[in-house]
């Protein structure tokens, strides 16, 4: 064992290649080696878990391990050997050792620090405890009950969902459990629109990054979208995702033209564009090789048997075929037709769906099956025809009772169609969405309002007069005070208009000349500003009556409070048309949203309007088919809106309307409705939303922090809101917490978090929470106590020692070790005469009965014992390690059997669902094996000792 070895924290020393550190973040990952280093960062290869990580040199979390004279080390494989002296040789130590052999043979030997053994034991409770290095009460307290809530975070199924800024949605946290937990998942999330894919995305990744499944994840999207997804992200999640685009990875090549961008981060979202008109950033992307691929919007991949893919396709395609984890979001999988369709899933599967004619058959055998699994899941009876399809698709015969119906249909799921790498939600599936009104605001347009010119300036003619002068003569204006002074006075406003400068031009009228309260949202205003005027528009009784927002508030916020959405202005797309409006029409809007239309009399403004709501009835519900439809028919639509063409525009209108119809009635009926059950299977997700709950009504953790904060002089001040603000002092007693020194404010309540945007979400997997557990885990923090125990059950003047030991087992964080470990704390209690009372005494029982006792009490309670003391550790630890073999035997047995029971599962699923890849059933068997072989070596760490000294009450 390694008793007194130092943990220098050596951050402005010069590195060297063959020294060992510890990660201050990750101790799982055991002792490190510096293997490579330059001016700018450092690569640690971390050999038990076989992982290399690469830090920024300037601000590493990483902590120097030196030994010491007559400390005992192990070299790699697996000696003991005790140190005579040290040498420093250009950075790197050589420690001059000596090992006595079990016939009495002295041996000795100089073993370079890179001998090391790469795990590591710590023991230091015992050694700060015997140098009278003696904790509060209260920081042992708090140090025992947060080993114990990261001992049950390891093995909670919930990991990786607690976390999140989300509602409690079933369909969601359904596909979120169950892509998220795959090793490589390669999966189409095809919500319709409004049930939210994004979110969906952003659990399935936050799950992969928490659980070390995936570490270096890129998103591409649209340009329009990127920044609504870098938001998502950090707000929903807490991930900090670095945005790329041409800016930035020209900056970076300036720095130093030989480093590859796309190395710079771990986190990337970047444009589709950008990759595909950029051949040298493709390359880069690449060469730098990630974990997980996602790529929003999927329908822009378009391909087909004859011509092949576009150029997005091609990109996605290279990406996809090097990347373990693939998501591809689009809320119209069949939108641009079977070959699209398809061509997608080969994206994600190239060799299941190798051939688009075997995939038409297998459609048309699916429909079939699709179409019994209907009567399956209906109140209609079975019919002799029924069960013999059934006993042919699955090999054996059922009744016609609920509870066989309800098997055969998951073996319906489980083997047939593309239900594992699919998954689709509608709204009408769904449901619980209040629906949506129109209602237009036709105005007279004034005498010298421009008819013709460019259709820019016929249908946004305020974007070209900055000094806001256009407001004299436009009757949007005086409309838009009367209505929020009269109709909607008491209501909770959302406006959306196409540019900053509009806003501000229109806030300022509102606020000054109308006195209503208003906040503002635009590109202009920092990330703070715009959390702020979120957070005042929330305020039910004083907050703003309208929230003015430039087209990013159609992305990346939710205002489901509100029922109530002007559209200043109408956007030339019906996809940003319908993000304006999805920002109230969402899964939690309890009332039916009011859509105001401003629009002039005559001008391209109408006839925008007339389309918008004529043709693709997009006011009235969410179209599928209107952003294709708008691209078929864009030419002749141009020329209607440039200038009135009468009948023309009509007959127009018509047209579209009937195919949209037509398109609609196909989609409807084409539903699939195994699909859909299989995307949200009911009971399953709703075990999901129970855990959920009980964690939220039952977690320790406001308490645990709040106790926290108080005894480390951490600022908080609690709000009656249901929030507290949170700030950094100057006599702060810990160091290395993530914490701004301009504080926070935060919530640990869900629904909270969903109202106050600016409020961060507290939980035990949020960066500021993580950071106090990892400080706690790995530093000294509340490791000794000395206190009073006042009982007339023992001998008065007699002391009690109880010490706590980690059950440790490294290897990579992707196999979750620990949480097959049947007990990570091991607690031993022993009386001063050694009698073991570990079984007998409960430590919420000692608790009430614990004092503090002054610091120089303590000193002379460990000076007085001190022979005791040791000797009853040595006992404690040897107790410990007695229980290690049956430990280590349970865990083994439980780890291998989780892995085996989904071999199984999958090997056989796979004689009927080609799905199934055999590469995932490849890596299951390796990991499992990997996972057994790393459990061999569970060892304990000290982590904390206490003495009690008793007294009468």
């Amino acid at each position: 064992m390694w008793s007194s070895f130092e943990i220098k924290v050596e951050k402005l020393q010069q590195f060297a290649i063959g020294q060992r550190w510890l990660s201050d973040t990750e101790t799982e990952l055991g002792l490190g080696v510096l293997i490579d280093v330059d001016e700018r960062s450092i690569s640690i290869l971390f050999p038990k878990s076989d992982e290399t990580r690469v830090y920024a040199r300037n601000n590493a979390p990483l902590s120097r391990i030196v030994f010491n004279v007559n400390d005992e080390v192990q070299d790699q494989e697996g000696h003991k050997w005790l140190v005579e002296s040290i040498e420093d040789r250009h950075g790197v130590l050589r420690y001059n050792v000596l090992r006595t052999s079990s016939d009495g043979e002295t041996e000795r030997k100089a073993l370079n620090e890179t001998r090391i053994g790469a795990h590591i034991q710590l023991s230091k409770p015992l050694d700060r405890l015997l140098a009278s290095q003696v904790d509060y009460k209260e920081w042992y307290d708090l140090r025992i009950e947060a080993l114990q809530m990261q001992a049950q975070m390891h093995r909670s199924p919930l990991r990786g969902l607690i976390g999140a800024r989300v509602g409690l949605i079933p369909h969601q946290l359904y596909i979120a459990h169950e892509v998220g937990q795959r090793f490589a998942p390669r999966v189409l999330l095809a919500d319709e629109v409004g049930l939210g894919k994004t979110i969906e995305a952003g659990l399935i990744i936050h799950q992969q990054l928490k659980t070390g499944r995936a570490e270096r994840i890129l998103i591409l999207v649209p340009d329009s979208l990127q920044y609504q997804w870098m938001i998502e992200m950090r707000r929903r999640f807490n991930l900090q995702f670095s945005l790329f685009d041409l800016t930035r990875t020209a900056s970076i090549k300036e720095h130093d033209p030989d480093l590859n961008p796309f190395l710079t981060e771990q986190c990337i979202i970047a444009s589709v564009d950008l990759m595909v008109d950029h051949d040298d950033l493709r390359e880069q992307a690449l060469e730098a090789g990630f974990d997980l691929l996602v790529v929003d919007e999927a329908h822009h991949l378009m391909w087909n048997e004859e011509e092949g893919g576009n150029d997005r396709y091609d990109l996605v395609e290279e990406l996809a075929q090097q990347t373990p984890g693939v998501l591809l979001l689009t809320a119209t999988p069949e939108q641009l037709g079977v070959e699209s369709h398809f061509a997608r899933l080969r994206l994600l599967d190239p060799q299941r769906f190798s051939s688009l004619e075997r995939f038409l058959d297998e459609e048309e055998q699916y429909l079939q099956t699709a179409k019994i699994a209907e009567v399956l899941m209906s109140d209609e009876p079975l019919a002799a025809e029924h069960l013999t399809a059934l006993q042919t698709l699955l090999g054996h015969s059922i009744e016609d009772v609920p509870e066989q119906r309800y098997r055969a249909i998951h073996e319906l799921l489980d083997r047939h169609g593309t239900g594992r790498i699919l998954f689709r939600n509608t709204r009408e599936a769904i449901q619980g969405f209040p629906g949506r009104d129109c209602q237009p605001a036709a105005l007279i347009a004034p005498e010298n309002w421009s008819m013709d010119g460019k259709l820019r300036e016929q249908m946004w003619p305020e974007e070209g007069q900055l000094d806001g002068s256009w407001m004299e003569n436009d009757p949007r204006v005086p409309w838009l005070m009367e209505i929020l002074r009269k109709e909607l006075k008491h209501n909770k406003v959302l406006l959306i208009a196409r540019s900053g400068p509009v806003v501000e031009a229109l806030e300022n009228v509102l606020r000054l000349h109308a006195g209503i309260r208003t906040a503002m949202f635009h590109e202009g205003m920092s990330l703070l500003e715009r959390d702020q005027a979120a957070a005042y528009f929330a305020e039910e009784s004083y907050g703003a009556q309208i929230l003015l927002c430039s087209e990013i508030g159609s992305e990346g916020r939710n205002f489901q409070f509100a029922s109530d959405l002007i559209l200043f202005d109408l956007p030339a797309n019906p996809d940003v048309l319908e993000q304006r409006i999805g920002r109230l029409d969402r899964i939690g809007q309890e009332n039916r949203i009011q859509i105001h239309v401003p629009y002039l009399i005559g001008t391209a403004q109408e006839r925008m309007f007339r389309w918008y709501n004529e043709a693709l009835n997009i006011f009235s519900s969410i179209s599928p088919t209107a952003q294709t439809l708008q691209e078929n028919f864009i030419v002749d639509l141009k020329d209607c809106l440039l200038a009135d063409l009468g009948q023309k525009f009509e007959d127009l209108l018509e047209e579209v309307n009937v195919q949209r119809q037509a398109l609609e009635a196909e989609l409807q009926a084409g539903r699939d409705r195994l699909l859909e059950y299989n995307s949200c299977r009911p009971v399953v997700a709703q075990k999901i939303v129970q855990a959920l709950e009980d964690y939220d009504d039952n977690t320790m953790l406001p308490m645990f922090m709040k106790r926290f904060m108080s005894s480390t002089n951490i600022d908080f001040d609690e709000q009656s809101n249901g929030t507290v603000i949170i700030k950094p002092t100057d006599q702060m007693q810990v160091q290395g917490l993530t914490l701004d020194e301009d504080g926070m404010t935060a919530t640990f309540y869900r629904d909270q978090a969903q109202i106050r945007e600016d409020a961060q979400y507290l939980t035990l997997e949020h960066p500021f929470i993580e950071s106090v557990m990892e400080m706690i885990n790995t530093q000294s923090f509340g490791s000794t106590n000395v206190a009073l125990l006042k009982s007339n059950a023992l001998k008065q003047g007699s002391i009690l020692i109880e010490v706590w030991f980690k059950v440790d087992v490294v290897g990579p964080r992707s196999l979750n070790l620990p949480s097959s470990l049947p007990r990570q704390l091991v607690r031993v209690l022993l009386s001063e005469t050694g009698q073991d009372l570990s079984e007998k005494i409960d430590p919420v029982i000692l608790r009430p009965y614990l004092h503090h006792l002054d610091g120089n009490s303590c000193r002379q309670v460990v000076k007085a014992r001190r022979d005791v003391i040791e000797q009853r550790y040595s006992q404690a630890l040897e107790s410990a390690k007695e229980g290690l073999p049956v430990l280590k035997e349970q865990a083994k047995k439980y780890y291998s059997q989780k892995w085996q029971y989904e071999i199984d599962r999958l090997s056989y699923l796979k004689q009927f669902n080609p799905s199934i890849r055999q590469d995932e059933i490849d890596r299951l068997t390796k990991l499992q094996k990997e996972g057994v072989d790393l459990l061999e070596d569970i060892s304990l760490t000290p982590s904390a000792i206490q003495v009690m000294v008793v007294v009468k009450p």
